[in-house]
């Protein structure tokens, strides 16, 4: 009588070991130190300067961070191929729970040179930190799945303010007036921050991650180390790169005058609101950009120029709005108002806020996904997010050291905002139209492995 082949069990270690190489474990691994590290930092940030009573020393403290974070990033990405993308999401945790640290140290006992060594060491290692993460969410998953994982990872990254915002709103939901938020709300940032390190230890080398259809990533390192750092400046002056330089540097910009504008004009408990509201709209432009950007079924030319119209659209808007509310707040109002939460005017200038964020964290979802598109493995995936992260960075130093001084002329933020916004969209313009069908084909090397005979090493 036959009997019916009945396969062996997986042993337990294989089925683990699984798990562990594959896309959703790694992309959470990404997002939860996302979460812990930037994720804590923006929320901080949210607060407007910090969550300090002036914006003016934590502006010069950001500047310096985004300062050293620019130069190191472009590098960062040829250094993290060396010693493993896992090891450079390590290294890239340790230096926000240090910037937490100063900023809680300035705001109670006043020491600016904590401050400024934090943002320091934040800036060194945010940029191995930010060149790693965006190769893993980009060159891990299949290219069609890219938007969608990149949209969970935004995701990730804007719970951290989310869930900040909440535990900032509960501690200081009773100061209806301006100054600096408690020093619990440090404190519990900055045990969160501390997670970001060992978390990170849990991911796998790419060379290992298995994808569904059983290949593996295609890791093309450099023969050495001035291979690597030739590569990247080849890549640097290329003509694609030098093209899209104006969105790169322009992408993060309205980060500074944005905490600015919240320290000037709102509450603490108003800007506490803003710390955990704000940041659902960057996951509803993340979600929406999406599921444009990952519909096979139109033209990847037609999906990225609609998506790239519609994010300028929305980023140009919210610059004409700023420039009729800073005209009020300057020429109409007998004082600069300062709103708390629903009361008067609170809705037409928090919703500036909010639409900042909608605009660019589809912004940066974009260009990720766009960078990816060129990219052939992960090496070079590597290169082009450092370049990406580090003139992103250099945009955010120029905007954060505008914001330095006391008596700076917010017309100049607005306009320079609305300036290059404009001046990066014929460049870009031109990258999106030579993008084929073509930029989606998997770069994957099969798994030749016998059957059965597993990776089952850490």
């Amino acid at each position: 009588m036959a009997t019916a082949d009945v396969s062996p069990p997986v042993p337990l270690r294989q089925r683990v070991v699984s798990i562990w190489r594959s896309i959703p474990f790694q992309i959470a691994i990404a997002s939860g130190v996302s979460f812990t590290a930037p994720g804590m930092w923006d929320a901080l940030n949210n607060l407007g300067a910090g969550g300090a009573a002036k914006p003016y020393a934590v502006s010069a403290a950001n500047a310096v961070l985004y300062a050293l974070f620019a130069v190191v990033c472009v590098a960062a990405g040829a250094i993290n191929n060396r010693i493993g993308l896992r090891f450079g999401l390590a290294l890239g945790s340790i230096g926000y729970p240090i910037y937490g640290a100063g900023l809680y140290t300035n705001n109670y006992s006043p020491t600016t040179w904590f401050l400024l060594f934090g943002s320091a060491l934040c800036g060194l290692s945010a940029a191995f930190f930010w060149a790693a993460e965006a190769a893993i969410i980009i060159g891990y998953p299949s290219p069609r799945d890219r938007g969608f994982y990149l949209a969970i990872w935004q995701t990730a990254k804007a719970a951290g303010p989310i869930v900040g915002g909440a535990i900032n709103l509960g501690l200081n939901a009773r100061t209806s007036t301006q100054g600096s938020v408690s020093a619990g709300t440090y404190i519990v940032f900055i045990v969160i921050m501390c997670l970001g390190l060992p978390i990170a230890l849990f991911l796998s080398p790419a060379e290992k991650v298995q994808r569904k259809d059983k290949t593996l990533i295609v890791v093309q390192r450099q023969t050495s180390w001035l291979a690597e750092f030739q590569a990247v400046f080849s890549l640097l002056v290329s003509r694609r790169i030098l093209l899209l330089l104006p969105a790169f540097f322009i992408s993060y910009f309205y980060n500074g005058f944005l905490s600015t504008w919240l320290t000037t004009y709102f509450t603490v408990r108003s800007r506490a609101f803003s710390s955990f509201f704000s940041n659902f709209a960057g996951i509803f432009s993340s979600f929406m950009i999406a599921s444009l950007l990952d519909r096979q079924s139109i033209h990847i030319k037609t999906r990225a120029r609609v998506a790239f119209s519609a994010i300028v659209l929305v980023l140009t808007g919210t610059w004409i709005w700023a420039t009729i509310l800073q005209y009020q707040f300057y020429y109409e109002y007998p004082e600069s108002p300062v709103f708390d939460w629903f009361q008067g005017g609170f809705g037409k200038s928090y919703a500036l806020v909010f639409f900042w964020n909608f605009g660019g964290q589809a912004f940066q979802q974009f260009l990720y996904w766009l960078v990816g598109q060129y990219a052939t493995d992960i090496s070079s995936l590597s290169h082009h997010c450092g370049i990406l992260r580090g003139f992103e960075a250099l945009g955010q130093t120029v905007a954060w050291a505008m914001q330095s001084e006391g008596n700076a002329n917010h017309f100049v933020s607005i306009g320079l905002n609305f300036g290059i916004t404009i001046l990066c969209i014929i460049p870009t313009w031109i990258i999106i139209s030579e993008l084929e069908h073509s930029h989606e084909i998997e770069v994957v090397a099969e798994d030749t492995k016998p059957v059965g005979d597993p990776d089952t090493s850490v």
